[in-house]
């Protein structure tokens, strides 16, 4: 998912000789974790059109769970701008 917005990454990911982390083993190795920070931080600034583009590249069976999460988000995202817009009348 990370190669969606960072370029390079997947080929970067290949060439990594350890398997990379499962949910029983989720240990990233160090020079990938900037990477990962990096991601979250672009993903973050651009806000909900980013998540909206990255469900569009999500397929298989990690679709399902990453549209339930977006779609949280979101929610929650509208309903925090329209308190505080309440707030600030």
């Amino acid at each position: 998912m990370l190669g969606a917005i960072i370029p390079d990454l997947d080929g970067v990911v290949a060439t990594e000789r350890r398997n990379l982390p499962t949910p029983a083993i989720p240990i990233l190795s160090l020079h990938l974790r900037p990477a990962l920070l990096g991601g979250v931080a672009v993903v973050e600034r651009a806000g909900p059109e980013m998540l909206e583009m990255l469900r569009g590249q999500m397929t298989g069976v990690n679709k399902v769970p990453f549209s339930s999460a977006t779609d949280e988000i979101m929610n929650h995202t509208r309903r925090s701008v329209a308190s505080s817009q309440l707030q600030l009348i």
